[in-house]
């Protein structure tokens, strides 16, 4: 897996990689197209119904997994959006993305963002290049406690290695994004 491109979702905040296995889909665009299309939700919780079952998720119903999924991806693309934006001056990107993990990165952090509140799932991956400056390389409907014990989720954590790697080699300050 390598990336091809990274477009602009919105200028000089939010950019989002593209990997050669997406077919010129931006991670960005297909996460939630992904997270909005209740077919393919169905296969993914059909597929990952032991997970579902878990006695944390209280019993949900695969119906019931799926609308709460596309309503969480709404509100996470409009928090997104309204942030990158600078809707609000007193909030940016940096106050919506985490460090995935403690240990502390000066430079191209791997970040997560989700939408605050008790049993959320869905995660948004990206590699932060400065403050309010945030490249989306990934996300995953997180139904475990680590990302260390799925596939798919192991998948997200390699391409925030790749995405890391690529900013780091190209120095990201200097490359040209191209806009979405």
């Amino acid at each position: 897996m390598k990336i091809v491109d990274i477009f602009a979702v919105i200028d000089n905040t939010l950019y989002s990689v593209v990997f050669d296995v997406t077919q010129e889909r931006s991670e960005f665009s297909r996460l939630f197209d992904f997270w909005n299309d209740a077919e393919q939700l169905r296969n993914f919780f059909e597929k990952n119904k032991e997970d579902l079952n878990d006695t944390y998720w209280e019993g949900i119903t695969i119906e019931e997994a799926i609308n709460k999924t596309r309503e969480e991806a709404k509100d996470l693309e409009r928090l997104l959006l309204s942030y990158a934006k600078g809707e609000n001056p007193k909030e940016n990107l940096s106050m919506l993305f985490k460090p995935l993990s403690n240990k502390v990165e000066k430079k191209y952090e791997k970040d997560k963002a989700k939408v605050s509140g008790k049993k959320t799932w869905l995660r948004l991956y990206a590699v932060r290049i400065d403050v309010n400056l945030f490249v989306v390389c990934g996300g995953a409907i997180k139904l475990r406690k680590t990302m260390n014990d799925r596939d798919y989720l192991k998948i997200e954590l390699e391409k925030l290695d790749i995405t890391q790697k690529y900013l780091r080699e190209n120095d990201a300050d200097e490359l040209d994004f191209v806009e979405l």
